[in-house]
């Protein structure tokens, strides 16, 4: 939803946060656009832009003539949907296992993202991704700006392949993992100290094409990381605050 501002954002959020919630079930037919813009006191237009976006997000679908219907948002989100789903709270499975699985999803793209690198990329290619890297080393005090540093290099990475139809496919997913991680990056924790050491070693296999080995430090690397993240996610949701504050 970063995307959108001013009244398109109000009313994209409106409807999003009352589907997600369960106050806009799967199945229901939304107002009319003219009702809409009437109840949220906005034009028309406004409404019909903020639709066209929860549409692109699997939220709802709209016909011509017929109105907009509200989807099972379950079955048929895209990744744009996830920020605002963690968000807002409303998991079926707990917190610490959904972070669990999006984090093996995040360590999957990561090691196909050097893989590919390392298997296409020229070395000229790679030259952004190594100065995200350098810039790294200037945001050691800020874990949240060199998450988002992070996440570019591995991008780049994806790039400096040259296989085009794959970056698209990960532009899909990095621009919500940008927003979680800007969300949140900041609760946890310290960059870890062997960052810059590991993925200077991950560049060299990278330059010498040895894609077995790059993928195997990715995997051995994100454990390690990921272990720590779900212990501080599950003191988040676990605390002893939170469990008498909800008894």
């Amino acid at each position: 939803m970063s995307l959108l501002k001013g009244e398109v954002k109000r009313v994209a959020d409106h409807i999003m946060v009352r589907i997600l919630d369960g106050r806009y079930p799967c199945g229901l037919r939304l107002p009319s656009e003219t009702a809409l813009g009437k109840q949220l006191s906005v034009g028309r237009s406004t409404v019909r832009e903020a639709l066209g976006h929860l549409s692109s997000m699997g939220l709802v679908r709209s016909r011509r003539g017929s109105g907009a219907m509200v989807l099972d948002y379950r079955r048929e989100g895209t990744p744009a949907l996830l920020p605002a789903f963690v968000r807002a709270g409303q998991f079926e499975a707990p917190p610490d296992r959904i972070a669990l699985e999006l984090l093996r999803m995040r360590r999957t793209m990561a090691a196909e993202a050097v893989r590919l690198a390392a298997t296409y990329a020229s070395a000229d290619r790679l030259t952004q991704a190594k100065a995200l890297l350098a810039h790294s080393l200037t945001l050691i005090d800020d874990p949240a700006a060199h998450t988002l540093n992070e996440l570019e290099i591995y991008r780049e990475l994806v790039v400096a392949s040259g296989m085009w139809p794959v970056a698209w496919m990960v532009n899909a997913f990095w621009g919500p993992l940008r927003e979680i991680n800007a969300t949140f990056a900041a609760a946890l924790g310290p960059v870890p100290t062997d960052f810059h050491s590991t993925l200077t070693t991950l560049f060299e296999h990278i330059d010498n094409h040895r894609a077995n080995a790059a993928v195997a430090l990715v995997h051995s690397w994100f454990e390690r990381v990921d272990r720590r993240l779900v212990r501080l996610i599950q003191r988040m949701f676990y605390s002893p605050s939170k469990a008498a504050s909800s008894s």
